[in-house]
């Protein structure tokens, strides 16, 4: 992935709430941060891991712009679909403490048999609230 496409969907004008990057020290991860209004700066907040590595990295960071999107409330989504046979599915760990991260794994399933692990989105507590979103990118009032 070329940095020149991370930073033209980063950069669309107006300075969005949430962006990504790639994680300078995982190959395969991606960095989530928040715009910190009292701090006047980006904070990380969490973080995309894609465990299934066979996976095409340009389909990776197609899938952390559309959480991103998600993240800033707006529902103009890139259509993956097209670009794999497999369906992405997701489940949302149930928390053990209510400070705990929150955690989502994603799943692919290519219509034969068992979902398989494709990656992991940890968030920490309070991201998804501040966000204000539903699964289906609308926000919540």
């Amino acid at each position: 992935m070329s940095d020149k496409f991370n930073t033209s969907f980063n950069d669309s004008g107006e300075k969005p709430r949430f962006i990504y990057k790639r994680n300078p020290l995982i190959a395969h991860a991606f960095q989530i941060f928040m715009y910190k209004d009292e701090k006047g700066a980006y904070e990380p907040v969490g973080e995309y891991t894609l465990l299934d590595t066979t996976e095409d990295l340009e389909i990776t960071e197609k899938t952390v712009m559309n959480i991103i999107s998600l993240l800033n409330g707006r529902e103009n989504l890139i259509k993956i679909d097209s670009l794999t046979e497999n369906k992405l599915l997701f489940n949302i760990v149930p928390k053990t403490d209510e400070n705990d991260p929150t955690k989502i794994i994603f799943r692919t399933h290519d219509g034969k048999g068992v979902s398989t692990e494709n990656a992991v989105l940890i968030l920490e507590k309070g991201v998804l609230h501040e966000a204000n979103i539903s699964t289906s990118g609308k926000k919540q009032p």
